[in-house]
């Protein structure tokens, strides 16, 4: 449920204006409203779809949908049981059907489109113009028209003969049209002369016009032609209106399908024109690099994240403006993720589903205007405490901020706890001090402030997730053009206990040590998986080598084996003759026996040993699976498993069998990234200072570093740029934003740089 001033604080309906740009329809539009918000997953799950659906067939291009013209007219036309419709209103039936048809294509179901409705608007288009009327080629009017021109050919044969004969009577040479009659105009004073009616006179009375009786036949002859050609149009307009009657019923179940349609169409290019990504249910809230859609390009990106048990987030901070802003775009996506199930965020956020929201933001319009501002709020929030519940929104705006600071503070701690005892998701905009000690203490709220760069006493619209904000009057004071002596007065008198500054202070620090901390042990942990790297690779290689090692003394064996059978047989044949007696002969029998038993038990020892090796290594090959062969790892592709650990593998063109502690897994190849800079050998500088460097440069340099990092498997490093005009901040975002190597960059934080310094994470 969305209520009306939540719709009006957090101006829903403006955003719905700009999802509506991209509609087809009419009936479109109406049904984006506020009241398709869902609270149920399986709905959203289905529209979230549907767009994604939509949007991978307009990447496709091959077929754009059209615009539908409304069918209202029809259907008032209809309820006022009209006999026949007007040719306008037909004719737009026809382009209706027709955009059904291209609709039909688009979806990929032909069915949508009924062959009823087709035959109909090929018709209306055949028999009419644009503008309704029935077209002069129609196959029944032809004839019509043809019959028309003979019996105005014949009027006007008659007309010219007759004013050729008589010159003389006639003022001029020129028949004329009174009334939609054909007439002569004849002298006055000639009158008696001519045989017909008077149909008219001129201004000056002189000239009379006479339709003589010869011509009132052939007059009435090209009437009757000329409504028979009118009876036959209403005619076609009846038949053509019977025919659409038919269909109707048919036509309102299209329209409603074409608003369903239009309405995952238009969050559909909503989606592409804001870069949106679709939305993750889940139990925290976590919102990355988010933009408000009603500001978006202009609007600075927010990030921010509020992880399980947390359930109020106070705001704090010199920018209320950016603070509101912060909040409004929590709540907005909210409603559009549970409304199409998309937001512009970007990937890897997620939010919870809400049964509601609630706010109390802005000047408090519903409430009647003899209330004071603060009352006016009071009573919007006593009835957002009676709603309120565990799947509840609340958004509450500088709550106390019309009344005593004591007494504003100490009520929005008690409004804190109260939500937090109902389970509701609070956020909350305050100055008090109070209220950020509070938060601070809780480990069910979270502090959260809009970054202020010291240094320039701005603002950066950076949300800081864990820290309270200063209100930074003062600076903001200086920056307005306050005297001086009032500033340094206003110093002087300021205690620890009217500001946070301290806290802030502390907390800053500890924040930078443990920076410091988290680098280092990034560091010492990158150290210690290269080295474990290392060493599991040498013990794969010693235990190769181990095997290798029996595999060549069994081989040693076998080619010893060959040789001394041979040796012998050759002496059993030598002497087989001589004097050798039948003990001596089984006695070299036994000898070799004994030595083939030597060779099958190192045989023996070597299988054993290669099958405990694979037991222990867990590793099942498949077929299709991608391995390293051999001692020198060319890469290959297992094609059949042959049993007793052998595989039959091909390496490019060839296909051979090798046995399983001869393999070990590949992953699964990437395309290698072309780098457009020489390789050096020079260690990263972690660090890069580029002020007072030309762009181009800096460029350079931060190719240098990149390639440097890569090298020695460094994933990360920062870039100092300096504030200066940007000009340098930009061109170096702009350039790491569309580099191969570059998995995210963002600026540093406050206390380490802020907006003056980049920090560069590289892809793995």
């Amino acid at each position: 449920m969305i209520g009306e001033r939540a719709i009006a604080d957090l101006e829903f309906e403006k955003v719905l204006d700009l999802v509506r740009q991209g509609c087809l329809s009419e009936e479109g539009r109406r049904y984006i409203s506020p009241v398709r918000f869902s609270t149920d997953e399986e709905v959203i799950a289905s529209r979230a779809g549907r767009i994604a659906t939509i949007l991978s067939r307009l990447a496709s291009g091959d077929v754009v949908p059209d615009p539908f013209v409304s069918l209202d007219p029809l259907f008032e036309a209809e309820a006022a049981h009209e006999v026949d419709y007007d040719g306008r209103l037909l004719y737009d039936v026809s382009r209706y059907i027709s955009s059904l048809d291209t609709l039909a294509r688009f979806e990929e179901d032909p069915a949508l489109c009924d062959s009823r409705l087709k035959e109909l608007g090929r018709r209306i288009s055949d028999s009419l113009e644009g503008d309704g009327s029935v077209k002069e080629t129609h196959p029944l009017l032809r004839p019509l028209y043809k019959a028309l021109e003979g019996e105005r050919s014949r009027r006007s044969l008659f007309t010219q003969e007759f004013m050729n004969t008589n010159a003389d009577l006639f003022q001029s040479r020129e028949a004329v049209y009174r009334n939609e009659r054909v007439v002569l105009p004849v002298r006055r004073d000639r009158k008696s002369m001519v045989q017909g009616y008077v149909q008219g006179a001129s201004a000056t009375g002189s000239t009379l016009f006479v339709e003589p009786f010869e011509l009132v036949d052939l007059n009435n002859r090209v009437s009757l032609a000329q409504d028979e050609i009118v009876r036959m149009k209403h005619r076609i307009l009846h038949d053509l209106s019977s025919s659409l009657r038919d269909v109707i019923p048919m036509l309102r179940e299209m329209v409603e399908y074409v608003a369903l349609f239009d309405f995952h169409y238009a969050f559909a290019l909503f989606v592409k024109r804001t870069r949106s990504q679709r939305t993750v249910f889940a139990d925290s809230i976590r919102i990355v690099d988010a933009r408000h859609p009603l500001l978006f390009d202009k609007a600075v990106p927010i990030s921010l994240h509020v992880e399980s048990p947390v359930r109020v987030v106070v705001l704090s901070g010199a920018n209320a403006g950016g603070k509101t802003v912060t909040m409004k775009t929590v709540a907005l996506f909210v409603l559009l993720s549970q409304t199409c199930g998309w937001a512009p965020f970007a990937e890897g956020s997620c939010l919870p589903l809400f049964d509601d929201v609630y706010t109390d933001i802005g000047d408090g319009q519903s409430i009647l205007e003899n209330f004071s501002t603060f009352s006016s709020h009071m009573a919007n929030v006593a009835s957002i405490c009676r709603s309120a519940d565990a799947r509840s929104l609340v958004l509450l705006d500088e709550i106390g901020s019309g009344t005593d600071p004591a007494e504003g503070a100490a009520l929005t701690d008690s409004l804190l706890d109260y939500f937090k005892q109902k389970g509701a998701m609070l956020f909350i905009t305050s100055h008090y001090s109070q209220v950020k000690m509070h938060a601070y203490s809780d480990p069910m709220m979270l502090n959260a402030s809009m970054e202020f760069d010291e240094g320039t006493d701005r603002p950066t619209f950076r949300v800081i997730e864990g820290l309270p904000g200063d209100s930074h009057a003062i600076a903001i004071a200086k920056r307005m053009g306050l005297p001086s002596s009032v500033i340094r007065s206003a110093r002087e008198n300021m205690t620890s206990s009217s500001s946070v500054s301290q806290l802030i202070a502390s907390l800053n620090g500890k924040s930078r040590a443990l920076d410091r901390k988290v680098t280092e042990l990034a560091l010492e942990k990158k150290r210690y998986e290269k080295l474990e790297g290392e060493l599991e690779e040498k013990s794969r290689a010693l235990e190769q080598l181990q095997l290798r090692l029996q595999e060549t003394g069994a081989d040693e064996l076998r080619v010893w084996m060959k040789e001394t059978r041979k040796r012998l047989e050759k002496l059993v044949k030598d002497v087989s003759t001589g004097a050798i007696t039948s003990e001596k002969t089984h006695a070299v029998k036994d000898f070799i026996a004994s030595m083939e038993d030597r060779s099958r038990e190192a045989d023996r020892a070597v299988a054993e040993a290669k099958e405990k090796r694979r037991a222990e290594s867990g590793i099942v090959y498949k077929t299709g699976d991608e391995v390293y062969c051999g001692a020198f790892g060319r890469r290959g592709v297992i094609l059949r498993d042959m049993g007793k650990g052998r595989y039959q593998v091909s390496i490019d063109s060839m296909k051979i069998t090798l046995s399983h502690d001869d393999l070990r897994p590949a992953p699964v190849e990437k395309k290698a990234s072309v780098s457009p800079f020489k390789v050096t050998s020079g260690r990263p500088s972690l660090v890069l200072d580029l002020r007072g460097r030309r762009l181009e440069e800096a460029l350079q340099a931060i190719d240098d570093e990149i390639e440097s990092c890569l090298v020695h498997s460094l994933s990360s490093f920062s870039v100092i740029h300096g504030y200066g005009n940007g000009i340098l901040s930009q061109g170096i975002h702009g350039y790491l934003k569309h580099h191969k190597a570059v998995k995210d960059y963002y600026f540093a934080n406050p206390e380490d740089g802020g907006m003056g310094k980049t920090y560069v994470m590289l892809k793995e």
